[in-house]
């Protein structure tokens, strides 16, 4: 059974415009590496549109267990590359809007 890790976060509004290109350098990133990102189920990244807080963004990161993800985790952010892109992520984010909660399925 799944876990899931949800992330949401807004975007400080002056730092909008670098936020699509951090994400495709993430992207392209994940893409190269694949193997740093194995046993990574899934990634997905939302932006809810209305409700709440409108433009925040939500990434859902699923994982095959709990232990899988504290490995997985460990691997990916211990890495230089994405040190660096996560150093430049929490830049752009409003800090006070970021959270981080693991779900798992019920039914």
């Amino acid at each position: 059974m799944s876990i899931l890790l949800i992330e949401t976060y807004v975007v400080k509004a002056e730092k909008q415009a670098e936020f699509t290109p951090l994400l495709n350098e993430f992207l392209k990133y994940k893409m190269d590496h694949a193997q740093l990102f194995s046993g990574l189920k899934s990634w997905k990244l939302y932006k809810q549109d209305f409700g709440a807080i409108a433009g925040m963004y939500i990434e859902v990161w699923e994982y095959e267990s709990l232990a899988d993800m504290d490995k997985i985790n460990k691997r990916i952010f211990e890495d230089e590359g994405m040190k660096k892109i996560g150093v430049e992520f929490h830049q752009l984010v409003e800090p006070a809007t970021f959270s981080a909660n693991i779900w798992s399925p019920v039914a």
